[in-house]
């Protein structure tokens, strides 16, 4: 038999799609003038409001703007794995998220400041569910993280660190095995992690135009970075 779920109330519907239209003209601001454009006072102005009516569905700028932090981490994690679902094997699932990600940094740079810029105070990472910090980006790193499960489960892929590992280090990432539930080893999590910083670094810098010094467009030395973290992974 199949649960009929109760209608909403049209009051919570009328909150929530006043809440929707919020985050999107704070999105709107911050694309059209950085995040510190992003005030309650201009996002009343652009919906015909007043600042303190706002207060009704956020208790403050810095709450709306976390909420538009959740939405644009769905929003990525949802074009990543459309992506990497629709690839058949594991070396195209891995290649072309990467190629994926950047792409979508490239065409929402605003947005992609926002989540992996310079800290805005106030909004970050950590969020409070259930009683528990969580991670605001974890169902976007899982993206990756799963490729890696699925990696380290390939009997002809061994995962290995190149190197011994400091006790000091063995520590933290032991802390961050733990806090994903102890989903893969001390040495895939380095390997995750370093591989991580490869390729986001790469993304960071064409996207924030700290190539434009030298080429209008990044994508072949992108493509030598994800050529170099795929060999070291056996791909």
């Amino acid at each position: 038999m199949t649960d009929v779920k109760p209608p909403v109330p049209r009051r919570e519907r009328l909150r929530a799609a006043t809440q929707d239209e919020l985050v999107a003209a704070a999105r709107e601001l911050l694309v059209a003038g950085g995040v510190d454009a992003v005030t309650l006072r201009s996002i009343a102005g652009q919906l015909g409001m007043t600042a303190p009516a706002i207060y009704r569905y956020f208790d403050s700028r810095e709450a709306l703007l976390n909420t538009l932090v959740d939405s644009l981490y769905d929003e990525l994690a949802d074009y990543l794995l459309t992506v990497r679902d629709a690839a058949q094997s594991l070396t195209d699932r891995f290649v072309l998220t990467s190629r994926a990600f950047r792409e979508w940094a490239l065409a929402h740079r605003a947005e992609f400041g926002l989540l992996f810029g310079a800290p805005v105070p106030g909004v970050g990472h950590a969020a409070t569910e259930g009683g528990k910090d969580t991670d605001r980006g974890m169902r976007f790193a899982r993206v990756w993280l799963d490729l890696f499960i699925e990696l380290a489960e390939s009997n002809n892929r061994p995962m290995t660190w190149r190197r011994p590992i400091s006790a000091a280090l063995n520590s933290q990432i032991t802390d961050y095995v733990n806090s994903i539930g102890g989903v893969v080893s001390v040495e895939v999590a380095l390997l995750y992690l370093s591989c991580w910083e490869r390729l986001y670094g790469a993304v960071c810098t064409e996207t924030f135009g700290h190539l434009a010094f030298a080429v209008d467009d990044g994508a072949e030395l992108f493509e030598d970075q994800l050529l170099d973290v795929a060999e070291r992974l056996g791909l």
